[in-house]
């Protein structure tokens, strides 16, 4: 507060009118529409490409391990890492 009530007036109004303004923007702008994340889809990892994986994540190289996994199966990243990550 300045004291001067004209400016402390037109400073709240002027804070009103922005904040409006920013609401109207934040409300307009278009929303993404992001495609529904399809399930995984069972694959079994031969016994050899299985032994591989199971040394390669005892010897925390599981980046190897998923590149491994996607060149011999050609399946998706994100299945390639879950295999990786639940192999037994």
């Amino acid at each position: 507060m300045t004291g001067d009530v004209v400016t402390d007036w037109t400073s709240f109004a002027l804070g009103v009118v922005a904040g409006f303004a920013l609401c109207f923007l934040l409300l307009r702008r278009k929303r993404v529409q992001t495609p529904p994340v399809q399930p995984l889809q069972p694959v079994e990892l031969p016994p050899d490409l299985k032994s591989l994986v199971l040394l390669y994540r005892a010897d925390g190289r599981l980046i190897e391990a998923v590149k491994l996994v996607r060149e011999r199966t050609g399946c998706d990243l994100r299945t390639a890492k879950y295999l990786v990550e639940h192999v037994r």
